[in-house]
Formats: structure tokens, C-alpha cells, sequence
């Protein structure tokens, strides 16, 4: 009898356990999917469940998470016009877990104004002198407004300024190399030409946002750029994003193809990640790194969907991973998270 009563009470801590994680789990699938109203429901479950965030929240057994729920539903808030629910969580959360949506005051800001331009007061009329009653006056039709130009954030032009003075060291440092001639040198002047064009028109943030991604690319293909004959260029990765930095810990030659596909994964795009590097297996078979992400690519899907088929594609693409390259600590956590570690280390 004492069995079956410490069995059951075992049982309801664990399941009322993993209902916060499950409530979070689907909650960040709807964030993926733009589902805002889903995210707020589960993200509002998860916290009622456990309402303290954690970098290393234990969900079950040793499994550990980046646990930031008031993060993706004060996200969820903006995107869905609450603007006093946003920055009520944005207060409350430390920052983004493993999908980074946006830096914490850049999003607060962002709350701040929507919410300041909701509570404007409408514009007063102008009152209209009546006409004489002699004189019959046709009432003027209003003017259709124009639509407001759109903003554009000095700060980001900055950022996209500083960029393209980056890029250009990087490109005067390949010149030092004498590596003018490498097909990637020729890429990173035509991404910094782009990177300028697009500064000089650019007509709201987005356009911003679209120069400064290919001054970052110029970066990428002049730092990788190599004189003919020479060994690839080891990037720096202490002053770069992890997208940059893991697809030159790989190979510069594929470092367009490799940066959509890392790009994908650290965005939390986990299929079209799989897809990509499913992809590079062909043209480098024996890449250890190429077939570490595909496998962890795999077992976030696992994680997410709960399909043993992605399981099984993760352990088979892990395995390759060992076989063609050897993991003294195992892998880097600058990339992998602690579960998608944890799984590695247990497979022979």
C-alpha cells in the first residue's frame, strides 16, 4: 500500500513537472510560426507551472533548458498589439534562451513607443467658418493624407557605417595577404558594393538591416579569402556572431551554402537547417563539423516533434561526426546546447 501511494504521488510531481516544459515547448514552436495568440497561451501556462526563469531549468531527469518564458510572450505581446502586457514581461525576463528574437531594449523601446503612439490623442479639428448664407460655399473635401515615410533608426545606420569600415580593413588585410585573386576576395567587394548601394537609398530600417547583412558577408569572404596555394585563414570567433564564426571553423571554400544553413539553426529553423546540411554531406563527406550540426539539427527536431525517425537520423549523423573527427571535450558548447551535448556523449 505505501508503494502504490509513493508511486502515485512520484508520478503526479512528475507529470505536473512536465507540464510547464510542454506548455513551453509548444509554446515556442507557435513563436516560430508567427502563432502569437498559441505563444501567449502556452507561455502563459508554462508560467503558471513554473514562474522562474532559468539559463539551466531541470525538466526532467537530467535534461536542462534555457527557460525564458516572459522573453517570448512579452515577443508574442508586441506582435500582437499588447503593448503594456510586452513591457510588463519585458521588466520581468532577463533576456532571450536559445532563439534570440531581438535584444531586450531594443524590444522594450519598441513596446514603449507602440504604446505611447496608441495613447496619442487624435488631432483636434479645424474649425470652418460658416459661409455667408448669401453666398453658397461648397464645402472643401479633405486632402487624403500621405502616408508617412517610414522611420529610420540613426543608431542602426551606424551600425551598418561601422560595418562597411570593418569589412574594408578585412578586405585591406586579404589585399596583405595577397590574396586580391581568390574567388572570395571577389565576393566580399561585390557584398560591400551591395552593403553601400543599399546605406545610400535606404528608405526605412528593413532596407538598414539588408545593407549591414551583406557588409557582415563582405567580412566573411575577406577574412576567408586566401593568396592561391595557401592554407584556409583560421577567423577570429571572440568578436564575431556564431554564424560567422562556425562557418569558418569549417571550410571557407562552402562558406556561402554553410551560412544559410548555420543561419538556420541558430534561428531555430531546424528543417531547412537539416536540409542544407544534408546537402553538404554530398560535397564533404568527411566533415566532422557537417555532419555534428546536421545531427543536431535532427535531434532538435526529435526534441520538438517527439518523431523517433529524426532520433535515429541524429544518432546515424552524430556517429559520423565521430568517426571523421575527433571530440577530445566533446562538442563545443559555443554551438551545441547542453542537451544536444548530453546525447552526443552517451552514443559509442
Amino acid at each position: 500500500m505505501r508503494r502504490a501511494i509513493a508511486f502515485a504521488a512520484f508520478f503526479i510531481a512528475t507529470t505536473a513537472m512536465a507540464s510547464w516544459y510542454d506548455d513551453y515547448d509548444a509554446g515556442m514552436n507557435a513563436v516560430r510560426k508567427g502563432q502569437w495568440n498559441v505563444a501567449i497561451q502556452k507561455m502563459t501556462a508554462a508560467i503558471a507551472g513554473n514562474s522562474k526563469e532559468n539559463d539551466k531549468a531541470r525538466t526532467y531527469g537530467a535534461i536542462f533548458i534555457s527557460y525564458h518564458p516572459y522573453y517570448y510572450r512579452g515577443v508574442a505581446y508586441l506582435n500582437s498589439g499588447k503593448y503594456e502586457q510586452a513591457i510588463s514581461d519585458f521588466e520581468k525576463t532577463s533576456g532571450p534562451g536559445e532563439t534570440n528574437l531581438g535584444g531586450l531594449s531594443e524590444l522594450m523601446q519598441r513596446a514603449k513607443s507602440k504604446l505611447e503612439a496608441s495613447n496619442a490623442p487624435p488631432p483636434e479639428p479645424v474649425p470652418v467658418a460658416p459661409a455667408p448664407r448669401t453666398v453658397p460655399v461648397p464645402v472643401p473635401q479633405p486632402a487624403t493624407p500621405l502616408p508617412a515615410a517610414p522611420t529610420i533608426d540613426p543608431a542602426l545606420r551606424q551600425r551598418v557605417a561601422a560595418a562597411i569600415g570593418t569589412a574594408n580593413g578585412s578586405l585591406a588585410n586579404a589585399r596583405n595577404r595577397k590574396a586580391g585573386s581568390s574567388p572570395l576576395y571577389a565576393q566580399a567587394v561585390t557584398a560591400i558594393a551591395d552593403a553601400n548601394a543599399k546605406m545610400n537609398t535606404a528608405k526605412s530600417n528593413d532596407d538598414l538591416n539588408a545593407a549591414l547583412a551583406s557588409a557582415q558577408n563582405a567580412q566573411t569572404f575577406a577574412d576567408s579569402a586566401v593568396a592561391p596555394g595557401q592554407p584556409p585563414v583560421q577567423v577570429a570567433t571572440t568578436q564575431q556572431p556564431k554564424t560567422v564564426a562556425a562557418s569558418a571553423a569549417v571550410f571557407s571554400d562552402y562558406m556561402p551554402q554553410l551560412r544559410t544553413a548555420l543561419t538556420n539553426y541558430f534561428n531555430g529553423d531546424f528543417d531547412s537547417a537539416a536540409t542544407g546540411f544534408e546537402s553538404l554531406t554530398r560535397t564533404l563527406p568527411k566533415n566532422g563539423w557537417v555532419w555534428a550540426f546536421l545531427g543536431a539539427s535532427r535531434y532538435a527536431q526529435y526534441a520538438f516533434e517527439g518523431d523517433e525517425a529524426y532520433k535515429t537520423q541524429a544518432v546515424t549523423a552524430f556517429k559520423n561526426a565521430k568517426a571523421y573527427r575527433k571530440w577530445s571535450n566533446g562538442l563545443p558548447d559555443r554551438y551545441f546546447s547542453k542537451r544536444i551535448r548530453k546525447f552526443f556523449s552517451t552514443l559509442s
